[in-house]
């Protein structure tokens, strides 16, 4: 069981925040990498419907994903994810997830990477994508906040 918690803040956006549990555990006492990239795709692909209109995206790619430090039972993780390039059917985003301590209120870099998400229709074929206005603007000036 994951619990999990979806937020939506706009400051390179906070999309997910789960408690790793002893079953989310390798063998090296550790979160298994496998495991970090499922969940970080899940959050593409709901940052990707947060920011548009569209029902439906798929992954095309994922890249430059670097773990950074182990993650433990117990701790909590926290997705956050800012747009990196815009494209007519595809948007790609930049995917940053920390372990974060609520009682010191510090956060511990663990992965990064990057999602290529694109928008489809029923049948699966590629569709342009409907943008938010708003959430664009949100993450523009997220971006300004937060360089």
């Amino acid at each position: 069981m994951v619990f999990a918690v979806f937020v939506v803040y706009l400051s390179g956006m906070l999309i997910s925040r789960e408690m790793v549990l002893d079953m989310d555990i390798a063998l090296n006492a550790a979160m298994f990498g496998g495991d970090m990239m499922a969940r970080m795709d899940k959050v593409a692909g709901i940052a990707a419907s947060l920011m548009s209109r569209n029902r439906r995206f798929l992954t095309l790619k994922v890249s430059e994903l670097l773990f950074h430090s182990p993650v433990r039972a117990g701790e909590i993780i926290e997705f956050h994810v800012s747009l990196a390039r815009q494209g007519k059917t595809s948007l790609t985003l930049q995917i940053n997830v920390q372990v974060y301590e609520p009682v010191s209120d510090q956060r511990r870099d663990v992965t990064s990477g990057e999602f290529v998400m694109v928008a489809v229709d029923e049948a699966l074929r590629p569709e342009p994508i409907l943008w938010k206005p708003e959430m664009l603007q949100a993450e523009a000036d997220a971006r300004l906040q937060h360089p």
